[in-house]
């Protein structure tokens, strides 16, 4: 019918499509804030696309309906691609990476389906994939309108002057400096096909980036007299990060839980000093965390990968080598990584090994409480030999409800199996759906039930360890603002006072609150400080002077 219609008529329909296409360039990210925002700058790529159909008008042919779909799609893609680009730099202060981020993705629709609970999840997700479609579908709906009303020749002709005009005034410098047409999407585009094609040649071997930070030298193993034996407990503390102690409304809840945490220790005899340490990841990504630790280098998701398939020595095989039995305790992980035998622990427990069977709590089921407690009935026994075990916390991960209670007493054996002392009441509002745009209340509840957790749990066990509590990253940057630094929370404990010299000596505050402002070091260069440090013999390590500044990544 559009080949007949008036110009005006045809002229709304172009524009009508044209502003409706453009609708889906609208998120972009806004790299001086590290968030999302909306450009309601014109993006270029719909213009171009509306003269590519008066062109194609010119020469009297038009597009098919499967090549109308296709090319849906495709703007459909792009739009997601850039969509997601500009959220993963306001989440997790990061540019997104198909090639990496892709596998993620069916882990990701799992916590959704967790936390939203089955019926919920399904709906949500049924929903995201026939809103998916019936976007594709008003793409292809508005192509062929365009399309129809641009067959006229003279529509085409004045659709093509109109464009180029168009263009020549969208050049000009107009908006704030910038010009007033963008190719943002067709820049994302080129972006995300370069950080793929990076990403395959470093997996491939054709581009070696990373041979100098897998070939840096590490010190030879051999006992770490400066421990005297004592167990060494590392504790990762998920999503523990130092804007928990920087944003103010966060501070009035959390400062009060680490002091009633310093509190609880500090009655059982422990000796307590904080600190900060920068994380290699911010909002996600804890293994990057655990593994730089562990390997003394700072990883990203490709070296990740490449370190686990060289000989390197670990933090639990130096353990091992200095007579401790190494072992890690994962609630989080139900099917063992295959790079699991590269970090060299002992004996790994994973959430089937922990014989949990109460009620679930977020994510990963299991609470940390609990995981604490099997660790006791586990490796409590006196008379063994030295223990290093890396304790993964999980209650506080993402999206962090529902918080579980704590059980202040109570068969700690059997803890949260079919437990009654909790009035239904209570259990209706724990497991309540999460309000997904508040989740800052339970993130902060997870970060107190934790503190409350760790803080008893110490307080009961026997011996002088030396206890390494750390966060992972930050919370996501829906939680944790905008610009904030990659920074988390140090804790490092002992009944032992000798064992806390190193830290103390390293610039660590007494106490559980670490110090506001400094020259941090980053999670890298905790292997080779702790190996130096604990290498010397106790009188050494007692006298030991003028440790090197913390000094930030």
């Amino acid at each position: 019918m559009f080949r007949r219609s008036a110009p005006l008529g045809a002229a709304l329909v172009v524009l009508l499509s044209l502003a409706l296409l453009s609708l889906l360039f609208l998120p972009a990210k806004d790299e001086a804030n590290l968030r999302l925002v909306l450009d309601w700058r014109p993006t270029v790529e719909p213009l171009l696309l509306i003269a590519g159909l008066a062109a194609l008008a010119l020469t009297g042919r038009a597009l098919r309906p499967a090549a109308r779909w296709l090319l849906a799609l495709l703007l459909f893609a792009a739009a997601l691609i850039e969509a997601a680009d500009a959220a993963m730099l306001g989440i997790f202060d990061r540019e997104l990476n198909l090639y990496l981020d892709l596998p993620h993705v069916p882990s990701l629709l799992g916590l959704f389906w967790d936390a939203a609970g089955a019926w919920r999840g399904m709906a949500g997700i049924a929903a995201a994939a026939l809103g998916a479609v019936a976007a594709v579908a008003v793409i292809a709906a508005l192509l062929g309108v365009a399309q129809r009303a641009l067959a006229p020749r003279r529509h085409a002709v004045a659709c093509l002057a109109v464009v180029a005009a168009g263009l020549a005034a969208g050049a000009l410098p107009v908006f704030a400096g910038a010009s007033l047409l963008r190719a943002r999407p067709s820049i994302a585009l080129g972006e995300q096909a370069a950080r793929i094609y990076r990403s395959w040649a470093v997996m491939s071997g054709h581009d070696r980036r990373y041979a100098g930070a897998l070939a840096a030298p590490q010190p030879p193993p051999g006992p770490l007299p400066g421990l005297k034996r004592r167990d060494v407990y590392l504790v990762f503390f998920e999503s523990y990060g130092t804007s928990v102690l920087d944003t103010p409304r966060y501070a009035a809840t959390v400062k009060p839980a680490l002091e009633a945490f310093a509190a609880t220790v500090g009655r059982a005899g422990y000796h307590l000093a904080s600190s900060r340490i920068v994380s290699p990841t911010f909002g996600g990504g804890s293994w990057l965390a655990h593994g730089t630790v562990d390997a003394g280098v700072k990883l990203d998701a490709l070296l990740a990968r490449l370190i686990a398939t060289t000989s390197r020595e670990t933090l639990p095989r130096y353990m091992s080598a200095a007579g401790y039995r190494a072992i890690a305790v994962m609630p989080g992980i139900k099917t063992p990584a295959p790079d699991h035998a590269f970090w060299g622990f002992e004996r790994s427990d994973y959430a089937a090994d922990l014989g949990y069977d109460g009620p679930p709590f977020g994510w990963f089921g299991i609470p940390d409480q609990y995981t604490l407690a099997h660790l006791d009935a586990t490796e409590g026994a006196p008379g063994h030999a030295p223990l290093f075990a890396q304790i993964v916390l999980v209650s506080s991960h993402t999206p962090f409800a529902p918080v579980p209670p704590y059980v202040a007493a109570g068969d700690q054996a059997g803890l949260y199996q079919g437990y009654r002392g909790i009035a239904q009441s209570a259990w209706d509002r724990i497991y309540a759906p999460p309000d997904w745009a508040h989740l800052d209340e339970p993130y902060i509840a997870s970060v107190v039930y934790d503190l409350e957790a760790l803080g008893n749990w110490l307080a009961h066990r026997p011996g002088d360890a030396l206890v390494i509590i750390l966060g992972d990253h930050q919370p996501p940057g829906f939680i944790a603002g905008d610009k904030q630094p990659w920074t988390v929370p140090i804790h490092v404990m002992s009944r032992d006072a000798d064992l806390l010299r190193p830290f103390l000596a390293a610039g660590y505050a007494e106490g559980a609150i670490p110090p506001a402002a400094g020259r941090f070091k980053g999670m890298e260069t905790f292997l080779g400080d702790f190996l130096a440090a604990y290498s010397r013999p106790p009188a050494n390590v007692a006298g030991r002077r003028g440790a090197p500044e913390h000094v930030s990544d």
